[in-house]
């Protein structure tokens, strides 16, 4: 065999090969990609099934969640949170890091939109202070998108109340502010060394906001962050840029 004839196969079989790869590849991606945000309406989708199912005709919050980690097999399901003005409601999942569920969904799948997830250091219904975390995308069904209204003053307005339901307790809670970080990440902090720091990082988070607040806020004040990603063009040269919605617990019915 000439070694131009060699040379041929060699590159043919070397084609054929990156061809394979490349096509696995795409197959992948595209799989990854296309698994986005699957949206569920809790009171439509959980409470009607319960409605119907359910003999006792009692519907407890602690039977929603029941029946929401039975529809994903998911015993990760904590919580779920609801902007009625909106019409937003969603499932909140907790694992034992702030990583798994960024490219998880409520399945354990995984996903490019993952799921929205309440910080692993806190529990939610006695940490004073919860971080809950979701995707927002501009290309993608992503389960915070909706997040992004709040830049808009009218939606701010109608949806500022936003409610936090766990097995035992609905909490319900006021947004006192709303701005995107791209530097300082203290927000994130959960210990204080005492209530007067504690209270310097409200104020300090009240005072970030592109909107004025009338709210007062205290010491003993149990707060809210909602977390994702901006997708405003304002900050697209920025490599961390994080739209947060920052509220104030308001009132608390146990269950």
């Amino acid at each position: 065999m000439d070694v131009n004839k060699r040379k041929r196969i060699i590159l043919i079989c070397l084609f054929v090969i990156i061809l394979f790869f490349l096509l696995v590849f795409l197959y992948l991606i595209n799989d990854y990609v296309n698994d986005d945000y699957e949206s569920i309406n809790i009171e439509e989708d959980i409470i009607k099934d319960l409605v119907i199912n359910d003999l006792s005709n009692t519907i407890t919050n602690k039977k929603i969640i029941d029946k929401l980690k039975e529809k994903y097999n998911n015993d990760d399901i904590v919580g779920f949170l609801k902007l009625e003005n909106a019409n937003f409601s969603i499932p909140i999942v907790q694992s034992s890091d702030n990583d798994y569920y960024t490219n998880h969904n409520l399945y354990g799948n995984r996903s490019i939109a993952g799921a929205v997830f309440l910080d692993y250091r806190v529990d939610i219904d006695s940490s004073k202070k919860l971080i809950i975390f979701g995707h927002g995308s501009s290309n993608i069904n992503a389960p915070f998108n909706v997040l992004e209204e709040f830049d808009d003053r009218d939606f701010y307005e109608r949806n500022k109340i936003i409610e936090l339901t766990t097995s035992t307790t609905k909490k319900v809670y006021e947004v006192f502010s709303v701005y995107v970080e791209t530097i300082d990440f203290s927000y994130m902090n959960l210990d204080f060394n005492s209530e007067e720091d504690y209270l310097n990082h409200l104020e300090k988070l009240k005072y970030r906001s592109i909107y004025d607040s009338d709210i007062e806020l205290s010491s003993n004040d149990e707060i809210l962050i909602l977390q994702t990603c901006s997708t405003d063009k304002a900050y697209r040269n920025y490599q961390n840029k994080y739209l947060l919605i920052i509220l104030r617990r308001v009132l608390n019915e146990e269950i």
